[in-house]
């Protein structure tokens, strides 16, 4: 490589949006907020760091934003190790939860506050500011003040101030959390459009599992301190890896059992229960007689009347009674009632209509076995003490 090529490369690794994090931890007094993370997160991506309060997620970005400093690891941003260096030298901007407006200054003037405090002319800032009110369609408010603005607006002011110094990398801290639903929903769309149009990278903190899956090119579920399963929105929901992921994302039954027998590439298990389940064998089944924890969506389950003494004992049927129905609009989440759990089934609109049941009504849900798929460890969560169980 020659020096032409050299400078060439070293410039695209400092532009570079990747982010990568070795080994990092960070304790606090003597307890780890997050511990043994390893990640990539592609360049111009779209990352949700999804996960219920406290398992780390925002200690995380804190320490990409460069307000926190790992305990151990490495953190580097393109080709940069960036840990000691500040906000401005990674290249990284931050939009809070509270959005940190200041109430005594114009729209105009809380865009354009970091590059006054940069030391950039009036002129240019002004120029900059402008171009940037355009781009979140805020030019006519540009001599209000943040009070006068609905709570959408004074979210696209707080993210125009944090985009005007041209990031690598914006951060986002549950930017949607104060938004009522209908909001929510189309400030979800214009972050999605904003970040295709920049093309840089955002790493986005949320506890919503539909926003993750609405918004991300890639999804990091985190429990405890620690990543979960890191993958695209799209397995992270068809195809979690633990039965932590599975009732986490919400829309999977985790069934749990021991292992019967191998035939055409299907597995057989038994749970406690009485009930046979088969799936697919995916890589290397447990030996008979080993546990194993399986998946299944919701809306994969059909559900039938059925009080005969038959329910129930066919291959992937569970039998139950009725304890709870939910009109969701689109379908109906009905949950069962059965020997080791609780099992719910998202039934369409249409097919509940066409045979509806009540609490205390005897039913059978079923699902094909290509619908269901293995998980990499055994359920030893919040239903170890049944066959199944699905939350949320």
């Amino acid at each position: 490589m020659n020096s032409t090529q050299a400078n060439s490369a070293t410039a695209a690794g400092q532009k570079s949006g990747e982010i990568r994090l070795v080994d990092v931890a960070k304790r606090f007094g003597n307890s780890y907020a997050v511990q043994n993370i390893n990640l990539t997160i592609p360049h111009g991506s779209y990352c949700c760091l999804l996960g219920p309060s406290g398992c780390g997620k925002t200690t995380i970005l804190r320490m990409i934003a460069g307000h926190e400093t790992p305990t151990a690891g490495q953190i580097y941003i393109g080709d940069q190790m960036v840990v000691g260096k500040s906000p401005v030298e990674r290249g990284t901007a931050m939009m809070f939860q509270s959005y940190a407006l200041f109430p005594h200054l114009t729209i105009a003037d809380n865009v354009g506050f970091y590059l006054k405090m940069r030391g950039v002319g009036k002129e240019e800032r002004r120029e900059k500011v402008e171009e940037m009110l355009k781009r979140v369609q805020l030019e006519q408010f540009r001599n209000r003040m943040p009070a006068q603005l609905s709570g959408g607006q004074q979210q696209r002011v707080a993210l125009a101030r944090s985009l005007i110094t041209n990031p690598r990398v914006l951060l986002l801290d549950e930017p949607l959390s104060a938004l009522d639903e209908f909001l929510r929903l189309r400030m979800r769309g214009e972050l999605r459009s904003l970040q295709n149009e920049l093309g840089i990278t955002f790493v986005h903190v949320t506890h919503t599992q539909p926003e993750a899956i609405a918004l991300a090119d890639m999804v990091v579920v985190m429990d405890t301190g620690r990543i979960d399963q890191a993958d695209t929105a799209e397995m992270i929901f068809n195809r979690p890896k633990t039965p932590y992921v599975a009732r986490f994302m919400g829309g999977q039954n985790v069934l749990t059992g021991v292992v019967e027998g191998h035939a055409a590439g299907l597995v057989r298990l038994r749970s406690p229960g009485g009930f046979t389940f088969e799936a697919a064998a995916d890589g290397t089944p447990p030996a008979v007689g080993q546990p194993l924890s399986i998946a299944v969506r919701r809306d994969h389950v059909r559900l039938r009347k059925d009080s005969s003494e038959a329910a129930g004992k066919g291959i992937n049927e569970i039998a139950g009674t009725v304890s709870a129905i939910e009109y969701q609009g689109s379908y109906v989440k009905v949950t069962l009632d059965a020997e080791g759990g609780h099992f719910v089934a998202n039934v369409s609109d249409r097919d509940y209509a066409a045979e509806r049941v009540v609490p205390g009504d005897r039913a059978v849900a079923s699902w094909k076995s290509a619908d269901v798929h293995t998980l990499s460890r055994v359920d030893t969560g919040a239903a170890a003490d049944s066959d199944f169980d699905a939350s949320n």
